[in-house]
C-alpha cells in the first residue's frame, strides 16, 4: 500500500515539474508609427512593416514624393512605383490610377537607406486609399502650384548679378491655412527647391536672418529669395457654401526687391482637390 502512495507522489511531481518547464507564449512585438496595424479601410492586415503617407507629387510620372502621416519631419520618402503590386480602394491596379493627395501603405522590409528624401530598402506593395467620395485636398499640391507661379513672376528676382539663379530658397508656410503636417511641409519646400535647382531652407525671416543667410540690416538677401503663404482671415468668398482658402504669397529678396499676391482665394469643388486659385491683386516693391 505504501508502495503504491509512493508511486502515486512520484507521478504528480512529474507531472508538475512537466508543466514548469514549459516556455510562456511570445508577447505581441508592436509600437512605433510605421507597424502592421491601422490598416487602410477595405485593405487586409500586412504581414511586413507599413508606413502610412501621403502622395505629395510624382504620381503621374510613378516617381512618388511620400510624406510620412503622424511622422516626425525626416518622415519624407522616393518611390519609383515601377511593377510594384498595386491596389487602390482593395482593388487590383496600377500606378496611373495613383493620384497626388492620395493616402498610401507601403508596405516593405523595415529597413530605410538613410539618405534625404530617405527611401525604403525593399518594397513589397503598395495600396492607396480614395477618401469617401473622391474628396481629398491635395493641399500639398495647391501650394506647390501657388510657389511656383509666384517663382515665374517677376522672375528678375530670382537671378544672381552674374547670372544663373539663386543658390538658395527659402520657404514659410508656418503661417499658411489649412493642416498639412510638418512633415507634408517639409516635403512640399524640398520639391520646390528640387524643380528649380536650389537648395531648400525652411524658415522665416527671422529664422533664416539668425542663421546667416539674410542680411538683417540692409534687409537683403543676396544669394536667395524667400517664399511665403500666410493665411488671409479677412479674406471674402464668393460662395461661403463651400470649403474656401483665402491667404496671401509672397517672394522677397530684399526691402526694395519683393512680389505679392494678395487677396487670394481658393474654393474647393464638391468632387476633385485645391488646385485652381484666383488672385485678388498683385503688387511688386
Amino acid at each position: 500500500m505504501k508502495k503504491v502512495r509512493i508511486a502515486i507522489l512520484l507521478l504528480t511531481l512529474c507531472v508538475v515539474l512537466a508543466a514548469c518547464g514549459q516556455a510562456a507564449p511570445p508577447a505581441a512585438v508592436g509600437g512605433g508609427s510605421s507597424s502592421s496595424a491601422g490598416t487602410l479601410k477595405g485593405e487586409t492586415l500586412s504581414t511586413g512593416t507599413v508606413t502610412v503617407c501621403r502622395i505629395v507629387d510624382g504620381a503621374e510620372t510613378g516617381e512618388l514624393l511620400l510624406a510620412e502621416l503622424n511622422g516626425a519631419e525626416n518622415g519624407v520618402y522616393l518611390l519609383t512605383v515601377g511593377n510594384l503590386p498595386v491596389t487602390v480602394d482593395g482593388q487590383s491596379s496600377d500606378a496611373k490610377d495613383l493620384t497626388d493627395g492620395m493616402t498610401v501603405e507601403v508596405e516593405h522590409s523595415g529597413a530605410v537607406l538613410e539618405s534625404y528624401p530617405a527611401q525604403f530598402a525593399q518594397v513589397m506593395s503598395l495600396r492607396a486609399q480614395t477618401p469617401e467620395n473622391g474628396s481629398y485636398t491635395d493641399l500639398c499640391g495647391l501650394w506647390l502650384k501657388v510657389l511656383d507661379d509666384l517663382w515665374s513672376t517677376d522672375p528678375g528676382l530670382n537671378g544672381m548679378e552674374g547670372g544663373g539663379t539663386v543658390p538658395y530658397v527659402g520657404v514659410d508656410l508656418s503661417a499658411a491655412p489649412g493642416d498639412l503636417t510638418e512633415t507634408e511641409k517639409a516635403a512640399v519646400v524640398w520639391q520646390f527647391g528640387r524643380l528649380h535647382g536650389a537648395q531648400a531652407l525652411t524658415g522665416t525671416f527671422d529664422e533664416l536672418a539668425e542663421q546667416g543667410y539674410i542680411d538683417r540690416e540692409k534687409l537683403f538677401w543676396k544669394d536667395g529669395v524667400l517664399f511665403s503663404i500666410t493665411a488671409d482671415e479677412q479674406g471674402e468668398t464668393a460662395d461661403a457654401s463651400l470649403p474656401t482658402l483665402t491667404f496671401d504669397a509672397q517672394k522677397w529678396r530684399g526691402g526694395d526687391g519683393a512680389y505679392f499676391f494678395s487677396d487670394c482665394v481658393c474654393v474647393w469643388p464638391e468632387r476633385g482637390t485645391w488646385t485652381e486659385y484666383s488672385i485678388g491683386s498683385e503688387a511688386i516693391s
